[in-house]
């Protein structure tokens, strides 16, 4: 097992926003969070990464306990995460933000490799290279949030929300991304608003409510489970 989640329990000062979740994610799976806003998804990921400390649970990743360390030796563990909003360095270049993904690496003299590795996968922040990033297209920026985290060669990679504000055609084209990263290796948890999109590409889902987890299983199955149909698929 890759990473998980054992009764965990976040707050926000005396609020209480996650009650008690647990989950797991397996290595070369792509799993899902699915729920409406303010289910607990995005307070979740920022837990793993460091980002807020849990008031109680525990969190491992690849057999160790991360929930006591810092944000920057999480991500050096090898747990990336492209946040929501994508976050990115408007007023520096592609490369200059692809650049700092990079930083968390100790060696940076073979770069050049992980640039083609990222440029394959997004040939369009290879042309816009020296454009500057607050310049960029919606999807544009979101490729180069998932591009810059992908830069410090993780294992699993928490991608929030990749498809907010994006056109149809840029969903499709950043869920098609997800799916050949899946197939290059890399251990994907997924937290989307677009569940349909979100159930098509995972292998297992968590349905959350409120800060709790009230369905999990395999992602097809929810397809044709009615309540989530009606709840988050819109149909």
């Amino acid at each position: 097992m890759m990473l998980s989640v054992n009764d965990l329990r976040v707050s926000y000062g005396a609020i209480q926003a996650i009650h008690g979740v647990s989950f797991s994610v397996d290595k070369g799976e792509i799993v899902t969070l699915i729920g409406a806003n303010g289910a607990g998804k995005s307070t979740i990921l920022k837990t793993i990464s460091g980002l807020l400390r849990p008031k109680a649970g525990v969190i491992m990743f690849e057999d160790a306990p991360i929930h006591s360390l810092e944000p920057h030796r999480i991500v050096k563990l090898g747990l990336a995460q492209s946040p929501e909003g994508r976050r990115i360095f408007q007023q520096m270049t592609v490369m200059e933000n692809l650049e700092m993904g990079a930083f968390i690496r100790g060696n940076r003299a073979n770069l050049s490799s992980v640039y083609d590795s990222v440029f394959r996968s997004f040939p369009r922040l290879k042309e816009r290279r020296r454009q500057l990033a607050g310049t960029l297209s919606g999807g544009e920026q979101q490729m180069l949030a998932i591009g810059r985290a992908l830069m410090g060669n993780p294992r699993l990679l928490m991608l929030d929300e990749p498809s907010m504000g994006l056109s149809p055609i840029l969903v499709e084209e950043i869920f098609r991304i997800i799916r050949q990263m899946s197939a290059d290796g890399i251990t994907i948890l997924l937290v989307e608003q677009n569940a349909q999109m979100a159930l098509s590409v995972a292998n297992r889902a968590y349905v959350l409510e409120t800060g709790r987890v009230v369905k999990e299983g395999e992602a097809s199955s929810f397809m044709g489970d009615e309540a989530v149909r009606r709840a988050y698929l819109g149909l």
